[in-house]
């Protein structure tokens, strides 16, 4: 009975790396579990971020838009103030009295309305100027929290693969773990098989009928291990030819390096004594066109 002993051995070693694969996997899947949650956590609270961004950026967009307009109706109300300016000087007819002072009949003197207007030109630049600069202040923040969107948004989109990929993970765990306990079922059922049929052989009287079916199973292992026997003997005849043939070619490239290494001297001389004649052929040439008669 060494054969089925020797078997119901193997089939416990089986067993037991199979049982603690699945105990292996098992820990991973868990852990994966805890990752993914992990990842829809940092998934909705970039969500969360990106949502409440773009909820900020209606109210930015429409004070931008309003300050922009401040600007347009300052820019509007100065072109139709220059459009109205006045001479700066006039010229009295008369004589007059203008701080106690005389002036003379056709002499320029400022004009009042000038300065008037002046000083309203001043004042309408002044509040343009301040108009562009909270307009510029305006578009700052817009600009600013469109930066924030576009990084939320990538952040968002990185979430989302980092949450994909540990689901996937998590998938092919749990594929391989199905697999592992699936082994592990079958050789326990191996191992059941094998003790049946050792209690059957051991029976005293021996029952002939219940050991044609033990015979029928020992010779079936036996030809499962005959064909893995021949595929193995067969892979690794095929992996002698191949290894066979690449030291072969290997030899065959090694020495047409080296022969087109010890060809490489000569060919760069006659390349550089080719460039000699094509030079001085073009010298040749240059010098029989200067010299051609006019």
């Amino acid at each position: 009975m060494p054969y089925l002993q020797n078997e119901k051995t193997r089939t416990q070693a089986e067993i037991q790396a199979a049982e603690a694969n699945v105990t292996a996997l098992t820990t991973q899947a868990q852990a994966q579990q805890h990752t993914i949650a992990q990842a829809q956590v940092q998934l909705h609270a970039a969500q969360s971020g990106l949502a409440g961004l773009q909820a900020q950026r209606p109210a930015l967009e429409a004070a931008a838009a309003a300050a922009d307009q401040v600007v347009a109706d300052f820019d509007r109300q100065i072109v139709e103030h220059q459009q109205n300016e006045p001479d700066q000087f006039i010229v009295i007819d008369e004589q007059e009295q203008v701080t106690r002072q005389p002036i003379r009949r056709g002499h320029p003197v400022p004009n009042p309305e000038w300065t008037v207007w002046k000083r309203r030109l001043d004042a309408l630049t002044q509040q343009r100027n301040q108009a562009q600069a909270s307009a510029s202040a305006a578009h700052r923040r817009l600009n600013a929290l469109n930066g924030a969107i576009a990084q939320a948004a990538a952040e968002v989109q990185s979430a989302e693969t980092l949450a994909a990929q540990a689901a996937a993970t998590l998938a092919q765990l749990n594929g391989t773990l199905a697999g592992a306990r699936e082994r592990a079922v079958a050789a326990h059922q191996r191992l059941d098989d094998l003790t049946r049929l050792s209690g059957e052989i051991d029976r005293d009287p021996m029952d002939r009928g219940a050991l044609g079916p033990v015979a029928a199973a020992l010779s079936a292992r036996v030809i499962e291990f005959e064909d893995a026997y021949r595929a193995a003997a067969a892979a690794s005849a095929t992996a002698d030819a191949t290894l066979a043939s690449l030291l072969a070619r290997r030899v065959q490239l090694t020495a047409a390096l080296t022969d087109a290494n010890n060809r490489m001297p000569a060919a760069d001389a006659e390349a550089a004594a080719a460039d000699r004649a094509l030079r001085g052929l073009a010298q040749q040439i240059d010098h029989h066109l200067a010299n051609r008669p006019r």
